[in-house]
């Protein structure tokens, strides 16, 4: 029998004005940091990180500006960087992009690293993965790390007040996680690292699902005011960790192939990753044939919380039979869609999309 794997990063810290205290978590791993953030963020962040600076004993913080794109020369010239200053532990402090170049940094260099997401828009914070763009923005590779963050300190304060729409996507990324599990683990296939799934991480994904359905619409509210409640904090949680070790130690299956799909069509491009993907939860729950009612339950969730049901809520008023196919073979190319409990190709997988986009229109309609 193949071994189970169950990985997360080695610590992860969760609560309000963290990032004042930065130099409090950072001492365990070095005294000199090479602190990666965006133009924005340095603005934005100035005053909580002269506040950490000024409670540093004898560590050292080098701000950098992140150029804006998670790329192979990015990475290198930012390496060179923590060679020059001599830093022993890599900080990324931000977004998506910005969290992934800070990962393989530190990867590269053979460095410590500490991430501090500033929202809550997907689960990329705890995963042992760096998504590597070339610099036209396209994509280069999936760079899979040697091991996960040493350390993910969540400031609940900065992402309770970061945009709401953010917090939307952290949603439909998350409310994947179980679903795309639980396919995996019905079909004993394997996780994100290739390996079985343990019983802490379906409980993990299990747990996520359980959090959001109690909390997500709550907390939702609660964040479009720019408040922090009990429930903002499960659902920080929830979006950042339970996700985060639900998707690499339970496993991907259909939803995620066929976000990749529909992120190739152009109409699709402003919309976060976490939009897509609650799409194409939808579709993934008609490939599998799911109960009407968990159906309805799930695109009731979603447009709760402004997430799409339907194919023009993302942009796609026109789908032609071009786009069609290639959504299905971007989807059917992947591996990870045939985990699920059905067999599938792309007429399959075509015709799931149409469905998905029908069943959302009803339920619109009503």
């Amino acid at each position: 029998m193949k071994e189970k794997v169950f990985r997360s990063p080695s610590q992860y810290i969760q609560g309000q004005d963290l990032l004042k205290s930065l130099s409090r978590f950072s001492e365990e791993l070095g005294s000199s940091c090479l602190v990666i953030l965006s133009k924005g963020g340095m603005v934005r962040l100035k005053d909580a990180l002269d506040e950490n600076e000024k409670n540093a004993a004898d560590a050292a913080f080098h701000r950098i500006a992140f150029d804006g794109e998670c790329c192979t020369p990015e990475i290198d010239r930012l390496v060179e960087e923590s060679r020059k200053l001599n830093c022993d532990v890599i900080v990324g402090i931000g977004g998506g992009k910005v969290l992934d170049t800070a990962k393989a940094v530190a990867h590269f260099a053979g460095l410590p690293v500490i991430i501090v997401p500033t929202n809550a828009s997907s689960d990329a914070p705890c995963s042992a993965l760096s998504v590597i763009y070339h610099l036209d923005g396209s994509l280069d590779q999936l760079l899979i790390l040697k091991r996960n963050p040493d350390l993910v300190l969540v400031d609940s304060t900065i992402i309770s007040k970061a945009p709401a729409h953010l917090f939307s996507s952290g949603l439909g990324d998350a409310l994947a996680t179980y679903y795309e599990m639980r396919e995996c683990w019905n079909t004993d296939s394997d996780n994100f690292f290739g390996k079985k799934i343990t019983l802490a991480a379906k409980a993990i994904a299990t747990q996520c699902y359980e959090t959001l359905m109690e909390d997500g619409r709550k907390a939702y509210s609660a964040v479009k005011q720019g408040l922090c409640t009990r429930a903002v904090e499960n659902v920080i949680e929830a979006n950042i960790l339970l996700s985060g070790i639900g998707f690499e130690s339970g496993g991907v299956c259909a939803a995620h192939p066929v976000n990749n799909g529909l992120a190739e069509l152009p109409a699709t491009h402003p919309f976060l990753h976490g939009n897509k993907v609650a799409f194409a939860l939808i579709v993934q729950l008609v490939l599998s044939n799911a109960p009407m009612e968990e159906i309805q339950e799930v695109m009731a969730f979603l447009h709760d919380v402004d997430l799409p049901v339907t194919l023009a809520e993302l942009g796609i008023t026109g789908m032609t039979e071009n786009d069609l196919k290639l959504i299905a073979a971007i989807a059917n190319g992947d591996p990870s869609i045939h985990r699920l409990t059905k067999t599938v190709d792309e007429p399959a997988i075509m015709n799931a999309v149409l469905a998905a986009d029908a069943l959302g229109k009803a339920f619109l309609a009503k």
